[in-house]
């Protein structure tokens, strides 16, 4: 790159306009698929409890995604994410809500 100072500043000025763009989004780091799924059912109105038995794995696992999703878009609240993963196009809008797990 120091070879090519204007191919260098172009990669620059492209980092710079990622960041700016991404500025106003304060996301901590992208989501897992898992994590996506897991919103998914958390905007359909799911309990943990719900989303482990329809996911097949423990409540404490969808506990510790929830606070990875929370940390992650810097969200207050499930509420919250949920809120954030729709604007920020990770939850698709207009798409069928999937029926709730029955916990035993």
């Amino acid at each position: 790159m120091l070879t090519r100072p204007v191919i260098a500043q172009r990669v620059l000025k492209n980092f710079q306009e990622l960041s700016e763009l991404d500025a106003g989004l304060d996301v901590v780091a992208p989501l897992t698929s898992r994590e996506r799924q897991i919103l998914i059912h958390v905007t359909d109105g799911h309990t943990n409890k719900q989303i482990a038995i329809a996911l097949k794995i423990s409540e404490q696992t969808i506990k510790n995604h929830i606070s990875a999703i929370l940390r992650k878009l810097n969200a207050n609240d499930r509420a919250h994410a949920a809120v954030l993963a729709i604007r920020r196009g990770y939850i698709p809008l207009g798409r069928e809500t999937e029926q709730p797990a029955r916990a035993s």
